[in-house]
């Protein structure tokens, strides 16, 4: 007897939890009363177990219905869809940026006279691969990492397609001047003239990408950079004074036989930088 009196209000308070249930979906109360008997008969309805027979002839009726994967170009890896892919990602502005500073340093170059390995061009081509290094990595980069957790790419796989893209395009973007510089002047060769930039450029570029990521702010590695360069040029265009001036003038810089070390360098610089951008226990912007 006293099981019969609680099945109505083991029902009642069923339908009732039912009823919030669906009115968090439904428009209006009417909608909700009438899937409300839909809800009750699906709940005390006894579904048949399917044969395995059955379900191999459902999964095969679907299959061709499914959108198929995409195939990629056979010429297309996996590596090129990361460089393009990132390619859309970096400010349009370092590009543009880029090409107008290298453009500037070409056209400077051709205006002065005389001999001089210390162009325009060789002194402008360090300035814009630092900048344009150092605002690949910044406190904005932390939603993206966000993004990227997410993802299957790496976060030191992302970030050096990005080294990538943009240190290659200012390797060319200087190539391009200096073949210009040696096609339209004769006193300028062209091999000297790359050398004079391009290791300075890549220890440059590699320190302010690695500050950069140490400080989490891109200001601070282009500017430290920046003034590394900057105090050598000026040091080493004031009359020679003695051995302070000297070192003050980061000799190393521009000297020929220091040329493989700064390319040692700069590769140290980056693949510490990548090591740490990648740490999962580590925040851009705190301290080390």
């Amino acid at each position: 007897m006293m099981a019969d009196e609680r099945q109505p209000y083991r029902e009642d308070a069923e339908n009732r939890r039912l009823r919030a249930l669906l009115a968090e979906d439904a428009d209006t109360p009417e909608e909700t009363e009438a899937l409300l008997e839909t809800v009750r008969f699906i709940r005390q309805w006894d579904a048949p177990t399917p044969a395995p027979e059955t379900t191999a002839r459902l999964i095969e009726s679907l299959l061709p219905e499914l959108p198929q994967p995409a195939r990629r170009h056979p010429g297309q890896g996996w590596l090129l869809l990361v460089l393009r892919a990132e390619a859309r990602i970096i400010r349009r502005e370092i590009w543009l940026a880029s090409a107008l500073v290298m453009a500037l340093g070409v056209v400077v170059t051709l205006g002065v006279g005389g001999v001089n390995p210390a162009t325009p061009l060789a002194l402008l081509a360090p300035v814009v691969a630092a900048v344009g290094m150092a605002l690949l990595y910044d406190s904005d980069m932390e939603q993206v990492l966000e993004l990227t957790d997410s993802t299957p790419a790496s976060v030191r796989l992302l970030l050096l397609a990005r080294l990538t893209l943009v240190f290659c395009f200012d390797l060319a973007l200087g190539l391009a001047g200096s073949v210009v510089l040696t096609l339209l002047r004769a006193d300028v060769l062209l091999w000297p003239l790359v050398m004079s930039w391009l290791a300075p450029m890549a220890f440059l570029s590699a320190l302010a990408f690695m500050l950069s990521v140490v400080t989490g702010d891109a200001v601070a590695g282009a500017v430290f950079s920046l003034t590394i360069w900057g105090m050598h040029v000026f040091v080493r265009s004031m009359p020679a004074s003695g051995g302070l001036t000297w070192i003050l003038s980061l000799p190393g810089l521009a000297d020929p036989a220091t040329r493989p070390f700064l390319f040692a360098a700069a590769l140290l610089l980056v693949m510490a930088a990548l090591w740490l951008a990648g740490d999962p226990e580590r925040r851009i912007g705190e301290t080390l």
